[in-house]
């Protein structure tokens, strides 16, 4: 169902504690694109967004878009900043076990394989396209589309990249494995003394910096960076 006069998306500025629907006049004077609210499914006119503005749905207040300022250097930071963590994370030890005077270590790439050697190979599949192969690749395209996007020059399949990434994104799953360590963590501390291992605090530092990557990233932003690179 589409919008009508009333249905403009709801600003609000940063500094500003004010909200406001913005009017005709001011519509027109503006870049306005079309966009679907995730939430409601409402059909909303957005205007182009001035630095720390936010368009919000005026049916349910969900967040539609956002104007960081310098969005897609810290994108780009964070990206990096996140994928060089993620491998140390597979590459030292994560969690150590002892008891009864035995002592185990196990790394983030064992705990698949064993899913595997537990003849569960579709479970150990999952759990890696979702807690590193598909971060992975979504890092690197971030990486590859911000590039393009701080040289102000189209690099091959940009949109092609951006488009596979953002769909790669609601399957990635590396901050739910985290939480679902930390309670496993907390049950087996009462049975074995439990250390961490370096992969494991690379693995917090890479879930943070892929988290405020993703909260800088702005969708209608972007993709409007990025088709207008074609233009340059």
């Amino acid at each position: 169902m589409g919008a009508n006069i009333s249905d403009i998306a709801l600003i609000k500025k940063k500094n500003i504690a004010t909200e406001a629907r913005i009017s005709i006049g001011t519509l027109r004077s503006v870049e306005a694109a079309k966009m679907v609210c995730h939430e409601c499914d409402l059909l909303i006119d957005v205007p182009a967004l001035g630095i720390r503005e936010k368009a919000f749905c005026p049916r349910c207040n969900y967040l539609l878009a956002s104007n960081h300022p310098h969005a897609h250097a810290f994108v780009l930071a964070f990206s990096a900043c996140a994928l060089l963590f993620l491998l140390l994370a597979i590459t030292f030890p994560f969690l150590g076990f002892s008891a009864s005077g035995q002592e185990r270590t196990v790394s983030l790439v064992q705990s698949i394989t064993i899913l595997v050697t537990e003849k569960l190979p579709s479970l150990g599949l999952v759990v890696f396209a979702s807690i590193i192969f598909i971060p992975a690749m979504f890092l690197v395209a971030m990486i590859y589309v911000m590039t393009a996007v701080g040289r102000q020059r189209s690099l091959p399949g940009t949109p092609a990249v951006l488009r596979s990434a953002l769909l790669m994104l609601p399957w990635s799953m590396a901050e739910i494995f985290l939480i679902g360590i930390l309670v496993s963590f907390i049950k087996i501390s009462s049975i074995a003394d439990v250390s961490l291992g370096l992969s494991f605090w690379s693995y917090v530092l890479f879930t943070f910096c892929m988290s405020v990557a993703v909260l800088h990233l702005d969708r209608r932003e972007i993709w409007q960076r990025v088709k207008s690179l074609d233009h340059v």
